[in-house]
């Protein structure tokens, strides 16, 4: 159990590290181009470690056509919202709009039909949106250079929102494929594929945007470090240290767990830049983290059914 516990401050760690990361990286790097070497490194890591462990899988018309959806999704629709949001933005409001992933998960299954409208929902979202807001408003300075709260932070703050919208959107819309082929295989080919959808848009970046201007010799440790972390840390290990945790961990409990990373990054943010909080930050933090357990919160009855899913799925992912 004590592994479980240490893997689990893990992914938390690597989740509030990672804005700061992808803030380091994308003052230096142009966010398009590297969005593409980001998953294409990643989904070849996949590819490396599904070959090691000996998994095979097989992809029917009908699965292709989602998986070729779900790469749209995931990256160039998902990273244009988090890498350019968080160039204009900053790593603690792209921390926040991720806590609100829960929620947004629910209300996204909630229009599709697959989960029941209950007030204890609908309070939960109220709740964790306010405590979004006010920790947004009041952790807006914490940047890497002098800015106001103008129109380039509010629409890396939407570009943000749009981001964590995309990628509640895929772990909803990617669950059937997860069950049939398998976790490790569905994001190895949704990252493949998603890497091939991008290079229109490193295309673009050449021609007109930040590809075009860049020198790779101004490129300093920080923006590679930055880079790497992104990359190899939050794209490949992380899911898999996170996979370890659930295969051994109650998911529900795990999820409230990681969803305080937000409160890392505020922290580290405001250090690193020397940022001194206000009180409506702890105000706006314990609001957001009482939305994210109302949301992940289960009856007794259906935390053991998940509990027994992530068993059977842990068994399932073995042998595949």
């Amino acid at each position: 159990m004590r592994n479980v516990y240490l893997l689990l401050a893990a992914t938390t760690l690597i989740a509030g590290l990672t804005p700061i990361a992808a803030r380091m990286a994308t003052a230096e790097l142009p966010p398009l181009t590297l969005a593409f070497f980001r998953f294409g490194a990643a989904g070849v890591l996949l590819v490396l470690t599904a070959k090691a462990l000996g998994l095979r899988w097989s992809i029917t018309p009908a699965n292709r056509r989602l998986i070729i959806g779900l790469g749209v999704l995931c990256v160039p629709i998902n990273q244009f919202g988090f890498l350019v949001g968080i160039k204009l933005a900053n790593a603690s409001h792209a921390a926040i709009a991720y806590a609100l992933v829960p929620v947004l998960v629910y209300w996204i299954s909630l229009l599709l039909g697959r989960t029941p409208l209950t007030l204890r929902m609908g309070l939960a979202s109220a709740i964790a949106f306010a405590g979004a807001a006010v920790v947004d408003l009041s952790t807006t300075q914490a940047i890497s250079r002098p800015a106001s709260f103008g129109l380039g932070v509010f629409v890396g703050d939407l570009l943000l929102l749009s981001a964590a919208l995309s990628w509640s959107l895929f772990a909803v819309l990617s669950q059937p494929l997860v069950k049939e082929l398998g976790a490790v295989q569905t994001l190895t080919s949704v990252f493949l594929i998603g890497t091939l959808w991008q290079i229109p848009l490193v295309a673009a970046d050449a021609l007109w945007f930040d590809l075009s201007t860049f020198q790779l010799a101004s490129v300093t440790w920080q923006g590679w470090a930055g880079f790497a972390f992104i990359t190899l840390v939050t794209a490949y290990l992380n899911y898999l240290l996170w996979y370890l945790v659930t295969a051994r961990y109650d998911i529900t409990r795990s999820s409230v767990v990681t969803n305080t990373h937000f409160l890392i990054t505020v922290i580290i943010e405001a250090s690193w830049f020397q940022q001194r909080l206000s009180g409506w930050v702890a105000v706006g933090s314990a609001l957001l983290l009482l939305g994210i357990i109302l949301a992940t919160s289960k009856p007794d009855a259906q935390a053991a059914t998940e509990r027994t899913r992530a068993k059977d799925g842990a068994a399932t992912y073995g042998r595949r």
